[in-house]
């Protein structure tokens, strides 16, 4: 079975246009509902200003950190347990998810703690 360039071209084109083509209709779709929702709320008597969405990224930006931090010390708890129990298939992946959830819940508490200090 050939696998060269050659094989493979003709496949992968129609798959990348169609992936485009389904993005593409997928945020049409969103975009036109969420306007015809608004639209909708506006003529029942809605205030428009209850649209405006808050532009603080903070939130964001913390959960990003706790959660860079907490894969950061997965893969050091990784490298950890390789030295100690040997090279094990399983000891990166498991250490990495169980940073990233732990670092989670981390930042669920964190900004729980911040919304009520408001």
């Amino acid at each position: 079975m050939d696998h060269s360039l050659e094989a493979i071209a003709p496949i992968t084109i129609p798959i990348t246009i169609s992936l485009a083509l389904a993005g593409f209709g997928i945020a049409y779709y969103y975009f036109t509902t969420r306007s015809r929702e608004r639209l909708a709320l506006i003529e029942k008597g809605l205030d428009p200003t209850a649209f405006a969405q808050s532009s603080s990224y903070l939130p964001l930006l913390l959960l990003l950190g706790v959660l860079s931090m907490g894969i950061a010390a997965g893969i050091t708890a990784g490298a950890v347990l390789t030295q100690l129990l040997g090279e094990q298939n399983y000891v990166y992946p498991a250490t990495i998810f169980f940073g990233a959830g732990l670092s989670l819940v981390v930042a669920y508490y964190l900004l729980r703690a911040a919304a009520t200090a408001r």
